[in-house]
């Protein structure tokens, strides 16, 4: 199997004590390519570090919306430097987040729409955090993009409704452990609902680990339980799910992971 795990944080801090042991468990269990997902302009650059040192690992650059209250002019130029770098696929994480609003919102919008012209400048996907705000980014893509949209609703945590807003803009839903947890039914809904051509995995390590490992940090072998969880609910084999993944992450990222 070639399952991709389209977005995890393996540069992080988490994972320097056994990043060799997590890649080695992760592609015994059948996950071999990984999309290491920056988070602020330091994250972006390990990212990309990383993804030099590591044919099987691409890097995304980004800043969270917890942390745009802190973004430069400078930093957003040096984003837009580090975006030309072959191994980066995608401009992210990047989005909206209103649940905590750790930065104010009129910042948040503000910095989302830069994301968009960095991702437009760059011919890149977008990868979208998105957190109780998921009709504000429905309106914003609305109002900047041409459809379809090419990004990936990272970590989707809507209902079926929501989701068939995001499919209709043209982005792919991703789903990470939430999916296993046991008073999840309405995510297992959306997986329900999503059309196979649409549909990626992800951990998120290292969090959002899934059930029989929730609490713990959560690493790309374990999201082998998602896609169990999914394949089951897709009425699939888990090797049919692995190539429809495997398909559907080349055509986000616009790569063949497979040289």
């Amino acid at each position: 199997m070639n399952f991709v795990d389209t977005h995890c944080h393996l540069h992080f801090p988490e994972f320097e004590s056994d990043y060799d042991e997590v890649v080695r468990r992760a592609q015994e269990a059948g996950v071999m390519f990984f999309v290491n997902v920056g988070t602020d302009l330091e994250s972006s650059r390990r990212a990309i570090a990383m993804a030099e040192r590591y044919d099987f690992v691409y890097a995304t650059v980004g800043i969270h919306p917890h942390d745009v209250k802190d973004a430069t002019p400078e930093d957003m130029g040096q984003l837009g430097g580090l975006a030309k770098h072959p191994k980066v696929v995608a401009i992210g994480e990047v989005g909206l987040d209103f649940y905590r609003n750790l930065s104010p919102e009129p910042i948040q919008r503000k910095l989302i729409v830069q994301f968009f012209d960095l991702a437009k400048q760059a011919n890149l996907p977008l990868v979208l955090h998105i957190r109780e705000a998921y009709e504000a980014m429905i309106e914003l893509l609305e109002a900047h993009f041409k459809l379809p949209i090419r990004a990936v609703s990272h970590c989707f945590a809507g209902t079926r409704e929501v989701m068939s807003e995001l499919l209709r803009l043209g982005l792919f839903i991703s789903f990470a452990g939430p999916v296993t947890y046991k008073k999840n039914e309405a995510l297992r809904e959306a997986v329900r609902a999503c059309p196979m051509d649409r549909i990626l995995i992800e951990t998120d390590a290292p969090f959002l680990a899934p059930q029989t490992h929730r609490g713990k940090r959560n690493e790309p072998a374990w999201m082998m339980e998602t896609a169990r969880w999914i394949a089951d609910i897709k009425g699939v084999s888990l090797e049919q799910l692995g190539e429809v993944v495997f398909e559907n992450s080349e055509r986000l990222f616009g790569r063949s992971f497979v040289n």
